[in-house]
């Protein structure tokens, strides 16, 4: 090797120890980056989390502020013994309308607790039965607050990520009975937020074992079983207290699913689920191995007593029902209570309810629907049912209620008085149509409406309109024409009730039945299944009471009391407050009362009503020849209900009588049951006051006028001041008297009736050849009428119309003058008169006269045309032709020859040339004398079938 070998150094050797130290500097700056960028995303996350949570949260408490209402209303949940007796009282008034008087108690009427809801103290139910429960629905019940926070996160997280199938939900015993009590169960993340937070706050007011022991009797455990006492009861015929162990498992394991796991029903679902519930209580050190192996998969022995029913001791009248339902209702509605913790606090929690009840009244009640002789007996073999409801009209107060005919033999039974509906008829006119009308200014009693179809409906199929359909019809089919208001109401005419609606207005007519009478019954709009819309804001609902389901009789009863208090409207009560075991007000039921129509309205509607009684259709009430009597009667389409409210200065009492099938008819009666069944009724309550004055004692009361009501005689065909046409009406005097204010008494005079000539030795108007002596002055109606179908209107034979010159006259006596002027297809109505002539038609006998001869020259005085005294071979006489003066010969008719078919020359105006009309139009007949009068085979009336209208 020489020297410069040994000096050479190798050029590729690699310094490691400074590779691994820059390779470290590379791999920390590579990791210090790496966490640098984590730490950056972890913190950023941090952030954003929080700031959502921040966001969260607040929109949270928002959210919890404005919807969610976590205040717990203990008396809810302050029944804690409903064994207590609850009492119903009367008031026994001296001054009824002040409330003057003392507290009666109506001791056949005592509402007692009933088998299936008895309350148990919490130390007498057993401790298996505590361990069993909580066991199984919240075995950490001791220890939360009232959320068990670990069952609830827990099934928030299953919702979301399903980890098993039965994972159940997280609410604790506390949440569940907030949920019972409340009656709020639905599914919303609202209703579940606030359950938690009433749970947290109920924890802090009441302890556990409170808790428990409303728990334990308000929970459902089928059967009709409300409570472990009664489920006891049912199951196994013993006391709760006597349960043993696999008894109380059976029962807590009813909780899960009533249906499922009931042990009568479903008998293996039950012993599946109680062994599982056993073997829990064991886990859980509830129970020893020898208590599981005594319980554990071992049979069951039930003592069934059959499906839990309320023993009721005593039989309530229809008034205490209304009153507990009332009572339950405002319980409901006023202080939250579920609909079963009500009837719990009714039936034991030691009320006193006061009533408002007279039992007079009532006992009469009862006694008449106690009676069948009191209604009618039908064709069918179910008789019809019926319902009465008797009302003060000063107070509101309702008196006695009658909810069924016969013997009442159960309690909360259908009550035909309040709770069905039925179409009221006719009986709503006054309410719908008159008294808003009347009060708007839009009618007075003696406004005159014309008593014929308003308007004709044709069937789809009869697509060319040949077959009209009049419509409304009347009850009876008859149209009377020119009718004034006070003789609708009287004679309940349909058609005069529709042209007055129309006149007030759809909207006018619902709002005062709907809002201002209170009559909740009237639907504005509802949807049926299938899009089908119902409505009873319309023409047949309001006008002719052909509602769709109907009203009840307590809501048209109490509006009736309207006219009989001065058009003040009360709402009608049952009951007057309540009071819990201790004395103190639980709930008041406040007056409800206010102005709806004027007392002036009000008058003049009773002496409209009053007629209904007097001389109408409810001339069946004998009251009325000893007490003031008004009211309305109401039949339905096909006569499936009649009904009748009508009120005196003491009481207003309404009646419905009908089928409880709609469908059957009441038509065989000859008379109307509800008039009848009313004067039974109101003849008994106002015996005493009859009887009384009879004695020397208080007089009976009267309808008073209210001031500003005043008399007026007027025209009943115009409404108006009568004139010489309205007394020469060949009707009779058309004066009639009625009822206005001092604005709206009558002051213009009949325009309605015209003075028109009439023949009286024919029977019909005058024609210009009558001779005079004959002739007299008639006052005939001018109405003008036209319909596209024979029409019965009673009064047509007496209507005129101006007929003009050139019109053709008829010449036969059953249609009227003016019948020239309608067209073919068109009619003004005729009076079926049994073939007699009709009272206007034309005097066509002497209308076809020769004119009277011109009188001689008795005088002597001389002819200047023939100054000499020529005597006219041809004309002895010397008569002078007045047409032709000058005796000239006409070319065409050189001998003079007289046309034996027009004697006396008479050229007419229309035709000069004598020309014959070929065409006849309008029952013109120009087929004879071409006089223009008309044929009596050209127009003729429809036959009298029988139908009207």
């Amino acid at each position: 090797m020489n020297r410069n070998d040994q000096n050479r150094t190798p050029k590729n050797k690699v310094n490691w120890s400074s590779e691994v130290k820059d390779s470290g500097k590379l791999a920390g700056k590579i990791v210090s980056r790496f966490f640098s960028y984590l730490l950056n995303i972890i913190l950023t996350i941090m952030l954003i989390c929080f700031i959502t949570g921040i966001i969260v949260c607040t929109v949270f408490a928002v959210y919890v502020k404005n919807y969610i209402d976590p205040e717990v209303d203990l008396s809810l949940f302050s029944i804690q013994n409903t064994n207590q007796t609850t009492k119903v009282y009367y008031m026994d008034f001296t001054d009824r309308e002040n409330r003057i008087g003392e507290l009666v108690e109506l001791e056949d009427q005592r509402l007692y607790g009933s088998e299936n809801s008895i309350w148990v103290k919490y130390n007498d139910i057993p401790e298996n039965l505590v361990n069993a429960v909580i066991s199984i629905e919240d075995e950490r019940f001791w220890d939360h607050n009232g959320v068990d926070w670990i069952r609830t996160i827990g099934a928030v997280i299953n919702y979301f990520i399903p980890i098993r199938e039965n994972f159940g939900g997280g609410s604790t015993l506390t949440q569940q009975l907030i949920k019972n009590i409340t009656d709020e169960d639905d599914y919303s993340p609202q209703r579940k937020i606030q359950e938690i937070l009433r749970a947290l706050n109920l924890e802090k007011k009441l302890d556990k074992t409170q808790i428990l022991e409303l728990y334990m009797n308000n929970v459902y455990l089928s059967q009709n079983c409300n409570g472990v006492q009664a489920a006891a009861n049912t199951y196994f015929n013993k006391d709760v207290s006597e349960l043993t162990l696999i008894e109380c498992a059976s029962l807590a394991s009813i909780l899960k699913s009533p249906t499922k796991y009931d042990p009568v029903i479903n008998p293996e679902n039950n012993k599946d689920r109680r062994n599982f519930v056993i073997k829990k209580m064991l886990e859980l050190g509830k129970i020893t191995e020898e208590e599981f192996n005594s319980a554990y998969d071992k049979e069951l022995i039930l003592d069934y007593q059959g499906r839990a029913q309320k023993v009721e001791l005593t039989t309530n009248s229809w008034y205490t029902d209304q009153v507990m339902i009332e009572v339950r209702d405002a319980l409901m509605e006023e202080l939250g209570y579920t609909r079963e913790m009500a009837y719990n606090l009714i039936y034991g929690g030691g009320l006193s309810i006061v009533t408002l009840q007279d039992p007079e009244v009532q006992a009469v009640l009862d006694e008449v629907y106690l009676d069948d002789d009191s209604f009618p007996k039908t064709n069918n073999a179910i008789q019809p049912q019926s319902s009465a409801i008797v009302i003060d009209p000063a107070t509101g107060d309702v008196l006695g209620i009658a909810g069924a005919r016969g013997q009442k033999e159960g309690n909360l039974l259908l009550n035909y008085a309040t709770q069905t509906t039925r179409s009221p008829g006719s009986s709503i006119k006054p309410l719908s149509v008159y008294a808003p009308a009347l009060e708007a200014g839009l009618i007075t009693y003696g406004s005159v409406y014309d008593d014929v179809p308003v308007w004709f409906n044709y069937d789809d199929e009869d697509v060319e309109k040949k077959y009209p359909t009049a419509y409304p019809k009347n009850l009876p089919e008859v149209y009377n024409g020119l009718t004034t208001v006070n003789d609708a109401v009287t004679r309940s005419v349909n058609t005069v009730a529709l042209r007055v609606l129309q006149d007030l207005t759809l909207d006018t007519s619902f709002n005062f039945v709907k809002s201002k009478l209170q009559m909740d019954s009237f639907i504005e709009y509802a949807e049926l299944s299938g899009g089908v819309g119902i409505t009873d804001k319309g023409w047949a609902p309001l006008a002719l009471g052909a509602m769709t389901y109907g009203v009840t009789n307590l809501e048209i009863t109490a509006a009736y009391q309207i006219f009989a208090n001065g058009g003040i409207y009360n709402k009608p009560r049952t009951w007057l407050y309540v009071l819990d075991n201790e004395g103190n007000v639980l709930i008041e039921n406040e007056t409800d009362s206010y102005v709806v129509i004027s007392e002036q309205t009000a008058s003049i509607m009773t002496k409209m009503l009053e007629s209904v009684v007097d001389r109408g259709t409810a001339t069946a009430v004998t009251l009325k020849n000893s007490v003031d009597v008004a009211g309305k009667t109401g039949t339905t389409s096909s006569d499936v209900d009649r009904w009748f409210v009508g009120y005196t200065p003491y009481y207003v009492c309404g009646i419905w009588f009908g089928y409880d099938q709609q469908q059957l008819s009441l038509g065989s009666l000859a008379w109307n049951p509800t008039a009848v069944a009313w004067d039974i009724i109101m003849t008994k309550l106002h015996q005493n006051y009859i009887d009384e004055a009879s004695s020397g004692g208080e007089p009976i009361k009267t309808f008073e006028l209210a001031d500003g009501i005043v008399t007026a005689t007027y025209c009943k065909d115009s409404g108006k001041l009568m004139t010489e046409a309205c007394y020469l009406d060949p009707r009779g005097n058309r004066a009639e008297t009625g009822y206005f204010t001092t604005s709206t008494v009558p002051t213009e005079y009949c325009d309605c009736h015209v003075l028109v000539d009439y023949d009286t030795s024919t029977g019909a108007v005058a024609s210009p050849r009558c001779p005079s002596e004959y002739v007299t002055k008639v006052g005939l109606i001018k109405v003008d009428r036209e319909f596209p179908m024979q029409v019965k209107v009673t009064d047509a034979q007496y209507t005129y119309r101006d007929v003009p010159d050139g019109t053709g006259m008829p010449l036969t006596g059953d249609l009227p003058f003016y019948i020239g002027l309608y067209e073919s297809g068109t009619y003004p109505g005729y009076t079926a008169t049994g073939g007699a002539r009709v009272f206007n038609s034309y005097c066509y006998e002497h209308h076809a006269l020769e004119p009277e001869p011109e009188p001689e020259n008795p005088d002597g005085t001389v002819d200047p045309n023939n100054p000499d005294g020529a005597v006219d071979p041809g004309n002895p006489g010397g008569t002078v032709d007045p047409s032709n003066p000058g005796g000239t010969v006409d070319p065409t008719n050189p001998d003079g020859t007289v046309d034996p078919s027009n004697p006396d020359g008479t050229v007419d105006p229309s035709n000069p040339d004598g020309a014959i009309d070929p065409g006849g139009d309008a029952g013109i007949d120009t087929g004879s004398a071409g006089d223009g009068t008309v044929d009596t085979g050209a127009v003729v009336p429809a036959p009298d079938t029988g139908y009207e209208g």
